[in-house]
């Protein structure tokens, strides 16, 4: 309760609730934004070593895509999920 009174005597010290739920929300798009552009790039990196590898590595690299493909539907979901919460308020 101390902090937040501390809070609230700073110079530009007026947060409330809308103002914390704008700065997530502007957090999620930016993690989103990153979060795809990393897992693309890694998309492009495992099939350029699933075109290059040899015939026994082909396995373990299809399931490197594969879990890479399932951490971008993992990273999307996650991030919708805080931005309908976000929009229950």
């Amino acid at each position: 309760m101390y902090v937040l009174n501390s809070i609230n005597r700073l110079p530009g010290g007026n947060h409330n609730i809308d103002s914390v739920l704008e700065v997530i929300q502007t957090f999620t798009t930016w993690a989103l934004r990153v979060g795809i552009a990393l897992a693309g790039l890694s998309l492009i990196v495992g099939f350029v070593l699933y075109a290059v590898v040899d015939v026994d590595q082909k396995a373990r690299v299809k399931t490197r895509i594969i879990q890479t493909l399932l951490g971008i539907i993992g990273i999307i979901l996650a991030i919708s999920i805080v931005n309908v919460i976000i929009g229950l308020f």
